[in-house]
């Protein structure tokens, strides 16, 4: 996979979990959730059990792509508060498996 597929693939992935959390994130009340339509229950099953991992992915992969594919320093992408920062484990788990998927080609920061 070349350099813009993945981060054309790594960006659709990231609009899907936006969505998905946009989704079910409401749906964690009792009221919505005996509201919501059987197609979005299931949808939002996985994500109910969950859904702190969601978001804490998204947030660790919005900071990698941002990154990786802009070159945009981590003081730029956020500003947490004390006792927030990201994993750095976990950044660098992700940054490792998506330079895994990166054929061997020559990338070079002309811009």
């Amino acid at each position: 996979m070349t350099y813009k597929e993945l981060k054309h693939k790594i960006k659709e992935e990231q609009k899907s979990l936006a969505q998905k959390i946009r989704t079910c994130k409401p749906l964690r009340k009792p009221k919505n959730w005996d509201s919501a339509s059987e197609k979005t229950k299931q949808l939002c099953n996985s994500y109910n059990e969950g859904w702190n991992n969601y978001g804490w992915e998204f947030r660790h992969r919005h900071i990698i792509y941002c990154n990786m594919f802009n070159n945009t320093p981590y003081d730029m992408i956020e500003q947490p508060r004390d006792g927030n920062r990201p994993s750095s484990h976990l950044l660098d788990k992700i940054k490792e498996e998506w330079e895994n998927q990166i054929d061997d080609e020559v990338v070079c920061d002309c811009a």
